[in-house]
């Protein structure tokens, strides 16, 4: 008999869908109101896109010491017209990614959870060693994977994937992958929700790290009724082998008394969709904070001292 885990991998396959800073980087912010952005920055924002184009690039199998499948994650959530500026200050010391000529990527995703959404409570809860399972598409290179995301108890992102090709014998491929990597927790799942954003993928082979910087999120409910955008802010995630603030991306946030926050993508997506059904109490903070950004114009511009 197909088991209950075997059914929902067959509906996403078939579905559509502490050190100093350094001198060099002491930059603050100074909000002046003749630098105002009067709209989001964007893909056809010209100063966005010129200030990509100053970045030396990298391809998809240029890294090394930057591929981080076992890292550790900082996360900081901040307006979108930090994003010009930001850039500005990052742009001699890490690579962008670049497909095709483009610099700026599109994520798909399908997340899956249980019917009363274990694992996002797993996260809620703030449960050690939880999963999460999400079919990701990679628009700009038509490619798609299965994969899953392990948070252990010595606070570790570890990713695990495989790549889907629609082929026979992919079914039972995903069901055994879904299996073995989450241990038996990988149960009666079905599709929660999808979601989408742009991605400014940055790394500095060096230090060994990589930062992504994604903006223009959405997320639709799983019949399509229910769609959430957000243009207003974007996550910066440094993703590091150990923490260091010797890190170029930490050492500006430092400078600027920025400092990293919890963020999930996923987490923030249940929470926006299904709020009357499910607990929120732990994201209260994060959403109440990006709701601010999605409402009121921001502005920046990091200014050396």
């Amino acid at each position: 008999m197909m088991n209950q885990t075997q059914s929902a991998i067959d509906n996403f396959i078939g579905s559509s869908y502490d050190q100093p800073p350094d001198p060099n980087l002491l930059y603050t912010i100074d909000f002046d109101q003749k630098n105002r952005f009067q709209t989001a920055p964007n893909t056809n924002n010209e100063l966005l896109v010129k200030t990509l184009n100053q970045f030396t690039s990298h391809g998809l199998d240029d890294l090394d010491n930057a591929k981080l499948m076992n890292r550790v994650d900082s996360k900081f959530v901040l307006p979108i017209a930090f994003l010009p500026d930001l850039l500005l200050q990052l742009q001699s010391h890490y690579s962008i990614l670049e497909i095709d000529g483009n610099r700026i990527s599109n994520y798909n995703n399908q997340y899956f959870d249980t019917p009363d959404l274990s694992l996002y409570q797993d996260h809620h809860n703030g449960k050690l060693n939880r999963y999460k399972l999400r079919r990701r598409r990679y628009v700009d290179t038509d490619t798609e994977f299965l994969e899953v995301k392990l948070k252990n108890n010595q606070k570790r992102t570890i990713k695990t994937r495989i790549k889907l090709s629609g082929k026979e014998g992919e079914y039972a491929r995903c069901t055994q992958f879904v299996n073995e990597q989450m241990k038996g927790i990988g149960t009666n799942l079905d599709i929660s929700h999808q979601s989408g954003y742009q991605r400014i993928a940055l790394a500095n082979e060096e230090q060994a790290e990589r930062l992504t910087l994604d903006f223009d999120l959405w997320y639709q409910n799983r019949r399509g009724n229910k769609h959430v955008k957000l243009p207003g802010f974007f996550i910066a995630e440094l993703k590091q082998h150990k923490k260091s603030k010797r890190s170029p991306f930490y050492q500006l946030m430092s400078a600027n008394h920025i400092f990293p926050t919890t963020f999930s993508k996923y987490c923030v997506g249940c929470a926006l969709l299904y709020n009357n059904d499910i607990k929120t109490n732990r994201f209260k903070p994060i959403l109440s904070r990006i709701e601010k950004y999605n409402k009121i114009e921001f502005t920046s511009f990091f200014k050396s001292n």
